[in-house]
């Protein structure tokens, strides 16, 4: 039998493969380097990936369209930072365009000049050995001269569009004998504990649908909304105005919301789903709900209501 000489068209939407791809739990990086004028550039990347021993050789891959291409194309050294569980806020400003994403950010220079970021879980100092053009990326493969690495650090991980310092894994329960700790009667332990053991089984539902978590929160949020800026959006869905700017611009393109600018200034441009939007959050809104009555079925009605007017009380007072 002979084997095919090309590969078969994909069976698939580019948001049903970036879904697929969101599966991968990865490791979040910085790249970094030095332009020939001077200047410095860096970029949030979870494309990183070893590739050999002997040599020390890593790859990362780069989009055609980005604005940096030339310089890393064109530089003979670059480093890849490895971000640790504290530096979330510095990958998302990495990924920020039209900033200035060096300004108060510590480094040393590294080999030809690239930045090494403070506080990273490690650093590689590469030589740019090659470089390969596949589909709408640019394949960069690096020939590590000098390593670096934390021990004590934790690091930041990256999947289905979410951040992560790190991922629960139930280790069974303590023992009873165990000395009591101060995250046992920890407000804020307590509730992430909550959170988590309620929604981990929903949670692999919205992913299921094809949903980030904060994008499932934007839909629950707008289903049944009138049109919310985005600012206002974020502080619903709990998270940062830029990431959910960059968000919903990427749901737009997908039918599932619309955006309604205002001329004079962009932080009010209103937010709503669409009825492709509401189609696709419908099933995990009803859900949500009869998941909700599942799990209050073990408190009285009593408790029922304290339980949510302490929540409302001493979220109104955070």
């Amino acid at each position: 039998m002979s084997l095919p000489r090309k590969a078969q068209p994909p069976s698939f939407s580019a948001h049903e493969f970036r879904t697929a791809l969101g599966m991968f739990a990865t490791g979040v990086t910085i790249v970094t380097a030095r332009k020939a004028d001077g200047k410095v550039i860096g970029l949030t990347a979870n494309s990183f990936n070893s590739v050999s021993l002997d040599p020390p050789l890593v790859l990362w891959s780069l989009s055609q369209a980005a604005a940096s291409l030339p310089a890393f194309r064109a530089g003979s050294h670059y480093a890849i930072n490895v971000l640790a569980a504290d530096q979330k806020t510095l990958a998302e400003r990495f990924a920020l365009k039209g900033t200035d994403r060096f300004a108060g950010v510590s480094f040393v220079e590294g080999t030809g000049g690239a930045p090494l970021l403070a506080g990273a879980a490690a650093t590689f100092e590469c030589f740019n050995r090659s470089r390969y053009d596949e589909g709408d990326h640019v394949i960069f493969v690096g020939e590590v001269e000098r390593c670096s690495w934390r021990p004590d650090a934790s690091p930041l991980l990256f999947h289905g569009g979410q951040f992560y310092a790190e991922h629960p894994i139930d280790s069974g329960p303590r023992p009873a004998s165990a000395k009591p700790r101060f995250v046992d009667n920890y407000l804020g332990y307590l509730l992430g504990q909550a959170n988590y053991a309620l929604y981990k089984d929903f949670d692999t539902r919205v992913r299921a649908a094809g949903l980030s978590s904060t994008e499932w929160r934007v839909l629950a949020t707008l289903h049944d909304s009138e049109p919310l800026t985005i600012g206002l959006l974020a502080s619903e869905v709990l998270s940062k105005q830029p990431t959910v700017t960059k968000l919903v611009q990427r749901m737009a393109e997908q039918g599932w919301v619309a955006l309604h600018s205002d001329a004079d200034d962009q932080r009010r441009t209103r937010v709503v789903a669409t009825a492709a939007g509401k189609r696709l959050v419908k099933p995990l809104v009803d859900e949500a709900t009869a998941h909700d009555a599942q799990m209050l079925r073990a408190l009285g009605a009593i408790e029922r209501v304290a339980l949510r007017r302490l929540l409302e009380k001493l979220t109104r007072n955070a």
